[in-house]
């Protein structure tokens, strides 16, 4: 069983949150960049390869992934944080700040920014098809993450740069998401469409970073909801990357993150197109090269 968080470096802290089905690991490629300047803690999410597992009778959802999220941060003297989550961990984030948990909050290509109602067609074909592809081919993952044209092709949905990522880094990955014990419930739950629910008021500085060439989730049509309820903050392109874009170019994303997290803390104000407190950016929207 691998290790179910990291954690390292030194500073103000910093809680990473990886995307569904994938683990702590996720966050390998910009972890030496972001513990310059931050105590970092990356925990694998609950019910996740590695994660702690959801308690006996509870129900699978975001809320109660939260309320564990809560609990680790407690145990470990996290009383509030920067955060920075990629997709399922980027939705996390979000709503971590609108407990009042952050400092500051950066979403990468963030889940559950659509409008009301089921997942994204692209998303849920992906993990159904990966669901049955790792159900039916487990003894072969080893292959797949060692052979490079097997591994781009595996990963051809995820980054825009697969070359990017070594073999035992996409193991690892595969590992995840073979081992990962709430896909099934987290399927069943996104197809119906009452995964993600509200967002409430969110206090702190926020950054939505979403890449061009994210072929599971599309800007603009699969942010709407997210540019409604907090209108005013920092939304950037992440030129060329995709859905995983650490991967593809750690150094810029750690940059988008250090740029939010480096901000000093500013009063928020009430949106007055949105019932979500925020905080106004300090740059209009951007390209990120």
């Amino acid at each position: 069983m691998p290790e179910p968080f990291h954690a390292g470096g030194t500073g103000e802290p910093l809680v990473l949150l990886h995307g569904f089905t994938d683990t702590w690991r996720a966050w390998t490629p910009v972890l030496p960049l972001l513990e310059r300047d931050h105590a970092v803690f990356a925990p694998t999410l609950p019910g996740h390869f590695g994660g702690e597992p959801f308690p006996t009778g509870t129900r699978v959802s975001i809320p109660a992934t939260i309320d564990m999220l809560e609990r680790q941060l407690d145990a470990r003297g996290i009383r509030r944080a920067h955060f920075a989550g990629s997709s399922l961990g980027g939705w996390l984030a979000l709503q971590l700040a609108a407990r009042g948990r952050a400092l500051s909050v950066v979403g990468i290509c963030p889940a559950g920014c659509w409008e009301y109602g089921p997942a994204p067609r692209s998303v849920l074909l992906y993990f159904r098809r990966n669901d049955l592809l790792f159900r039916v081919g487990r003894p072969l993952v080893a292959t797949v993450a060692r052979r490079p044209r097997s591994r781009a092709l595996a990963l051809r949905e995820l980054v825009a740069h697969p070359e990017t990522v070594t073999a035992s880094d996409a193991y690892a990955m595969f590992l995840g998401s073979a081992e990962c014990a709430v896909v099934p419930d987290a399927i069943r739950l996104a197809a119906s469409g009452d995964m993600f629910g509200e967002l409430g008021p969110i206090g702190c500085p926020v950054r939505i970073a979403y890449s061009t060439r994210d072929r599971l989730l599309h800007w603009p049509e699969h942010y709407t909801r997210i540019r409604r309820q907090l209108p005013d903050a920092d939304y950037v392109a992440l030129e060329g990357l995709g859905h995983l874009p650490m991967w593809d170019d750690p150094e810029l994303i750690a940059r988008t993150i250090l740029e939010i997290t480096a901000r000093p803390q500013s009063p928020c104000r009430p949106s007055q197109s949105s019932s979500s407190a925020i905080c106004q950016s300090l740059e209009p929207p951007s390209v990120v090269r």
